[in-house]
């Protein structure tokens, strides 16, 4: 894979400067071992048993463990480029982005499903496509924030659920979104996306060359993430979900930040769907609960007219329920 090199060298400075500045590499890890380590020995343990049994007590627990995945994803990345591995990178993109959806679901801090938008994305690059369903069901109103992942996910869900009427006011929306003044990247992903929706594969390849542009040039994403662009990956693969005919005359963008030996291979693999690549040790066992509970949906509330935010507690309240019986059932076995 490309930058894999570039990728393992950022990482190792990393862990390095940890090392020598707080006499550890967390959350650099750098081999099973130490990963296993922190999670049956260092972090704050989980009872699960006693949790299940307790309900009052499985928020606070489910978001200790839902704000101690990121090492899992580092070293699953880290590891996946080691080895040159597309199937381990593609799987743990889409644990990852569950993860970081699920968490930012019960922590969404007065905000719309937009939110979602880049974590979306980052599934859709391991052709996770069943998270829209959860994250930004059909039912919901449009995303009305001010910044470019609002009128994306509105693009996106019009075209995921191929609602005619919401294409066309999407459509109207992104328009008079573009005549501000944008960075290259988010222009670009706008743009993308009306080339989709207007069936315009020479515009869209365009576009997405430009986003690759722009995601190097961006200063919202660090030098790790700018070795492997999530949301371009996504973008790509969106379009082959909602325009195959199309996504065929879409050229792959050049540029450092997209993975051509990623994409080749997603291709010869008919596009397989991530999995679950790591599984937690027995102390941290909610964590495989809450991989393997089926997703919730996420509901809005009208906190003033017109105006919608996320119901984290409602949320969080339908994963517990749909973790529990999962629980209970091992505990019989």
């Amino acid at each position: 894979m490309e930058n894999a090199q570039k990728y393992l060298s950022l990482y190792n400075k990393l862990a390095e400067d940890r090392l020598q500045r707080f006499a550890e590499t967390y959350p650099y890890i750098r081999s099973w071992d130490e990963l296993q380590q922190l999670y049956s020995v260092e972090l704050e343990l989980e009872d699960t048993v006693k949790l299940l049994a307790n309900r009052d007590d499985l928020p606070k627990a489910i978001a200790r463990c839902l704000q101690d995945t990121q090492p899992v994803e580092l070293f699953g990345c880290y590891q996946a480029f080691k080895t040159q591995d597309c199937q381990m990178l593609n799987d743990v993109i889409f644990q990852s982005t569950r993860q970081r959806l699920l968490s930012s679901a019960i922590t969404a801090g007065g905000t719309d499903h937009s939110s979602f938008y880049h974590n979306i994305m980052a599934g859709f690059a391991c052709n996770d496509f069943e998270i829209i369903q959860s994250f930004a069901p059909a039912d919901l109103p449009f995303c009305k924030y001010p910044y470019y992942n609002a009128p994306a996910l509105n693009l996106v869900t019009s075209l995921y659920y191929q609602d005619q009427a919401k294409q066309a006011e999407a459509l109207a929306l992104a328009e008079k979104f573009l005549k501000k003044k944008l960075p290259i990247l988010d222009a670009a992903v706008i743009n993308f996306l009306v080339a989709l929706m207007q069936g315009d594969s020479k515009r869209a390849s365009e576009e997405l060359q430009q986003a690759s542009l722009g995601f190097a040039r961006s200063r919202m994403y660090g030098a790790l993430d700018k070795c492997f662009a999530l949301e371009l990956h996504g973008l790509y693969n969106f379009a082959r979900c909602v325009e195959p005919e199309l996504f065929v005359q879409i050229s792959l963008p050049s540029g450092a930040v997209f993975s051509k030996a990623f994409a080749e291979w997603q291709r010869d693999n008919a596009y397989a769907m991530g999995k679950i690549n790591y599984q937690y040790p027995p102390e941290r066992e909610l964590m495989n609960l809450i991989l393997m509970a089926k997703l919730p949906k996420v509901t809005l509330v009208e906190h003033k007219k017109n105006s919608f935010m996320q119901d984290e507690s409602a949320f969080l309240n339908k994963l517990i329920d749909a973790i529990t019986p999962i629980g209970k059932a091992m505990e019989i076995q």
